[in-house]
């Protein structure tokens, strides 16, 4: 059985088929540090390491690419009205927004080890890479789909062929397309269009010079002009959360495609949003979760909730479902999961045995991953194979490799032994 994955564009299952299966190409939409990562961004993260993670146990190769949102996307004097995530940050802590970017990157990374989540080949910073940004509008300029005045630049999507098509979005009947302050919309046509790059106030930290004066560059184009730069404009998969279907996942394929008149991804990939409780998550609701917060959580028998315990949490559903967080659920989580492990060391322990019964349960595991990510599907079929009489180095070689897909420890006498280090 082949790969399938669901492609979000088509909205159905398709056949993988990469342009070189020996480097499949990856690119995900990363962090914007400007606080801890919540256990609702983790979930969207895990998508992309369980895709790298089956890629590899089926025998491709890749090289993937996460970018680091590390600039603020507001003006300096619209923050009391709305929030630059970033700059409002900084401005709270008394620190400039690099500080606080820099000091929330560090932070991702420790939590995407604790999570046991494979490093990115490449992670690159939005702010690094603005000159690749001014090129990228720069090359739109020259073909007609740009507009402006005052310093300000604007995609117009109707020079973009099928804009709409990617999300379903009507033109005429969106919200604005931006997730920047109301001050850049007074010069746009219509809603649907969006700021391409914006003239810098004075005593702004991030401004840079353009051939249209200081500024810098709205969001949309970040993540084109690094994924061009790392990947070309064509590659394999596209991975980010359900939110960023529309407006910035149809925007930033609307400006790849417009300036290069490539297809950018071929597969597109949105992981489901994470409710706790069934309420979405906010810091006046008092459930915005991180993994210390789990971590400081007891369960029944005393021992606090660990990162393998949500990993294993949100194995249980289909990336593409959503998950509503409960804290019964992640005891029943935690519990299941060391169940699991407890059995596969009993295993181990015993006479080897069970060789037929593997071979069969390989095949299933395998068929499992292999339709569209199927976890909760591996998950019962780790759980049957090791009531199946599998036992000594049978048991010892399943636990070993579907491991390297699960990433939850099978065998580890500790949690941390399934942690990934040095992700940078």
């Amino acid at each position: 059985m082949g790969l399938s994955l669901y492609e979000s564009a088509s909205r159905g299952n398709v056949p993988f088929e990469p342009a070189d299966p020996e480097r499949v190409r990856i690119y995900t939409c990363g962090p914007t540090v400007y606080r801890y990562a919540h256990i609702g961004n983790l979930r969207t993260y895990l998508l992309t390491d369980l895709l790298v993670r089956t890629l590899r146990f089926l025998g491709y190769g890749t090289f993937t690419v996460q970018n680091i949102t590390d600039m603020g996307h507001m003006h300096q004097g619209q923050l009391e009205a709305g929030e630059d995530k970033v700059i409002a940050a900084a401005r709270a802590a008394g620190k400039s927004a690099g500080e606080i970017a820099r000091f929330f990157t560090e932070a991702f990374f420790l939590d995407a080890g604790r999570m046991a989540f494979l490093p990115a080949d490449v992670y690159p910073r939005a702010s690094e890479h603005v000159p690749e940004m001014i090129a990228l509008v720069s090359a739109l300029d020259d073909r007609g789909a740009v507009y402006g005045e005052g310093g300000y630049l604007y995609f117009d999507v109707t020079k973009a062929p099928g804009y709409g098509t990617f999300s379903g979005a009507d033109l005429g009947e969106a919200e604005p397309a931006e997730r920047t302050d109301e001050t850049i919309h007074r010069h746009k046509r219509r809603p649907e269009d969006f700021t391409l790059w914006m003239p810098a106030e004075p005593g702004r930290e991030f401004q840079w010079e353009s051939r249209w004066g200081r500024g810098w560059p709205g969001w949309h184009i970040e993540c084109a002009a690094m994924a061009i730069k790392y990947l070309g404009p064509e590659f394999d998969v596209h991975v980010g959360g359900i939110d960023l279907r529309f407006p910035h996942h149809e925007n930033s394929r609307a400006v790849v495609m417009t300036a290069t008149g490539k297809r950018f991804a071929t597969v597109w990939m949105h992981a489901a949003h994470l409710l706790v409780d069934g309420k979405k998550m906010s810091k006046s609701a008092g459930n915005e979760y991180t993994l210390d917060d789990l971590g400081a959580r007891s369960r029944s028998g005393g021992k606090e909730f660990s990162p393998a315990d949500f990993r294993y949490y949100c194995l249980t559903l289909h990336y593409s479902s959503p998950m509503n967080f409960t804290w019964d659920g992640q005891e029943a989580a935690a519990r299941a999961r060391i169940r699991l492990q407890a059995a596969f060391r009993r295993a181990a322990l015993q006479a080897t045995s069970g060789e037929d019964a593997a071979a069969a349960s390989r095949a299933e595991f395998r068929g499992a991953i292999s339709d569209d990510l199927n976890m909760p599907r591996a998950l019962a079929v780790a759980h049957k194979a090791v009531r199946s009489g599998i036992g000594g180095d049978v048991a010892r070689s399943l636990a070993a490799e579907w491991d390297t897909v699960l990433g939850v420890g099978l065998l580890s006498e500790a949690d941390g032994d399934s942690e990934v280090n040095g992700v940078r």
